[in-house]
């Protein structure tokens, strides 16, 4: 049974197995740290999963599992809640993937946010993928929303599950999208989740990293390769940087670089009079990127490159 929350007693806070992943990649929770089912009167012990495996080694998203069932209260609602309800399956929320992270994210206990209730009595319904959550999940981290992305693809339900993202809720078949071979001229302003092969390699004058698409956008008779360049300085701010070090510099040493790359972000070009021709996605927030192993491409392999309406801005 997974569980997507639970009480960590070191922190005395309600959290996700999502912001345990995160606490513990930036150095601000041991692999050690003690979890408690957050069920009324119930105060079984919990261990979250994969806390210490990086981004790029993960089939699954981080989770909190019991170590026996037998350990939770009888009237546990998250237990009864991973049962079958004989009222038939419930359909989701969407899910929230929020852009910025509150400024004492990684400093504090969250007080009070959509996914970490300040009440532990709220009902507990099944996620798709058979898991328990007790309401929409909200993540700050593009990793999480591609993790989705991969279990609802499985489950074949890309065309109802949703996100909301910046106040506009879509499905996630939509907001996912190939660059591959895409108009620039149809898809300029789109803010998506691009995604696509490309290789990463470090910068040669600074401690940054400059990653190059395999495929190209088309514009007009030309074709560009997208771009994205993280900078030391933006890395260094990022409060979670061992984490992105540490899988950008595996992939560079495992697979020469080659990976799959995921960005929320919009394609940015020159003006149509300018004589270059090129693609860039800017990223100021290295939440909104997710660098994966080639392994990715098998389970990618049949998703359509079909234009689709996307969110805009």
């Amino acid at each position: 049974m997974s569980i997507d929350e639970a009480h960590n007693v070191e922190r005395d806070e309600r959290m996700t197995a999502e912001r345990a992943y995160e606490l513990f990649w930036a150095d601000l929770l041991a692999a050690s740290a003690t979890f408690r089912c957050v069920g009324s009167q119930c105060t079984a012990p919990l261990i979250c999963a994969c806390i210490d495996k990086p981004a790029q080694t993960l089939r699954v998203r981080p989770y909190f599992r019991s170590r026996r069932i037998e350990d939770h209260a009888a009237e546990c609602e998250v237990l009864l809640g991973a049962r079958p309800s004989k009222d038939g399956p419930r359909t989701p929320a969407a899910d929230v993937f929020e852009l910025e992270r509150p400024a004492d994210h990684f400093n504090s206990p969250v007080a009070t946010t959509p996914s970490v209730a300040t009440s532990t009595r709220a009902p507990a319904v099944r996620a798709p993928s058979g898991g328990v959550r007790t309401q929409a999940s909200h993540y700050y981290r593009l990793s999480s929303v591609v993790q989705k992305f991969l279990e609802h693809r499985r489950d074949q339900t890309l065309a109802e599950a949703t996100v909301a993202i910046g106040g506009e809720t879509s499905t996630y078949e939509a907001v996912f999208r190939n660059v591959y071979r895409q108009k620039v001229e149809d898809v300029a302003g789109v803010r998506a989740i691009w995604w696509g092969t490309a290789y990463v390699q470090r910068l040669k004058k600074e401690n940054g990293y400059f990653i190059r698409f395999t495929r190209p956008f088309r514009m007009g008779e030309k074709e560009a390769k997208p771009t994205i360049t993280l900078g030391e300085k933006l890395i260094e701010a990022y409060p979670v940087r061992k984490l992105l070090r540490a899988r950008l510099d595996k992939l560079i040493a495992d697979s020469g670089g080659y990976c799959v790359v995921f960005v929320w972000a919009k394609p940015w070009t020159p003006p149509a009079d300018s004589s270059e021709a090129f693609v860039r996605f800017y990223v100021n927030n290295p939440d909104h990127l997710d660098v994966r192993g080639p392994e990715v491409l098998e389970e990618l392999k049949q998703t359509s490159r079909i234009v689709r309406p996307a969110i805009t801005s």
